[in-house]
């Protein structure tokens, strides 16, 4: 056994450094139209549900990508150093390797994020070579105009705080230490939030993890309505429902590469073994074998007050 375990490690080691020398020896080369198409997807799939351009201080879960390009073409003019320091941050961030001090301590410090070498060597390319939108931060004066808008900011605002507490949690303790945050403090931070916005605020799936937040029928039907959309490519926009106590609005949750590692297809981004952690908390689980961009659930919003 201990002769097994020896062999592990010494693998595990081997990979490591194979994958350190990969990012000293990076590609700079200018992206074809076909690479650059496929890092405009990674950063969709991947990033961009933290990295959002257009998302305001109350609901951004990360610093956007002008401001990280910005930082980063300020320290590393030169291509080559640029790319190995987003590679080598992305790949495995660290309290040392953080260029955007305040970020860091706003939102905390990004868990890595696993992705092929020679994808994210096309990913630091393009971050480097094409110009990002500048986002919009809309002052504090600017009046809510539609329900619909309320529902968006509720549920994205709930969302950050939820996403920031997840990525810290994965930061100090990987995945287990994760799930086990989670099945103590998800409802617990929702209730909060539900509190501080004056609005009760749940998460359902037609696949829930936890039996109660299982969706109604109607509900269930709006996730398939919303899947249909996104397959189709159509905006997945808030959809406001009147009820006997006032309205209640539906934001669409959708699945990124980091929510894979808990709720992908087991043997693939779900790990079996740790699946069956997951059943020891969760033992009527159905929340597993997603894939990217996929509906896995909506925001439930009541606009009348608590």
């Amino acid at each position: 056994m201990r002769r097994i375990l020896i062999v592990l490690s010494l693998l595990i080691l081997g990979l490591v450094a194979c994958r350190q020398a990969a990012i000293e020896t990076i590609n700079v080369d200018e992206l074809s139209a076909e690479r650059q198409e496929a890092s405009e997807k990674v950063l969709k799939q991947n990033c961009q549900s933290c990295h959002a351009p257009f998302a305001d201080t109350d609901t951004r879960l990360a610093p956007p990508f002008f401001a990280i390009r910005k930082h980063y073409l300020k320290e590393y003019p030169e291509k080559g150093d640029f790319i190995k320091a987003i590679m080598a941050f992305v790949d495995k961030p660290s309290e040392e390797k953080v260029l955007m001090k305040g970020a860091r301590k706003k939102f905390g410090l990004m868990p890595p994020i696993n992705l092929d070498i020679d994808v994210l060597n096309d990913l630091a390319i393009y971050l480097y070579d094409e110009e990002q939108p500048s986002p919009h931060q809309p002052g504090s004066d600017v009046e809510i105009q539609s329900p619909e808008s309320e529902v968006k900011r509720l549920a994205l605002s709930t969302k950050k705080v939820l996403g920031k507490n997840l990525m810290q949690a994965l930061s100090k303790g990987g995945k287990d230490y994760a799930l086990s945050f989670c099945n103590l403090n998800a409802i617990r931070l929702s209730d909060s939030m539900s509190m501080q916005l004056g609005s009760l605020i749940k998460r359902v799936s037609d696949r829930p993890r936890n039996p109660g937040n299982r969706a109604t029928e109607a509900e269930a039907k709006l996730i398939q309505e919303y899947q249909k959309m996104l397959t189709n490519g159509e905006a997945l926009e808030p959809r406001i429902v009147k009820t006997a106590t006032g309205l209640k609005g539906y934001h669409a949750i959708t699945t990124m590469s980091m929510c894979l590692q808990c709720h992908g297809k087991k043997g693939a981004d779900l790990d079996p073994s740790f699946y069956e952690e997951i059943k020891k908390l969760y033992p009527e689980d159905e929340a597993h074998a997603y894939g990217l961009d996929e509906i896995r659930g909506l925001w439930v919003i009541a606009l009348d007050s608590l």
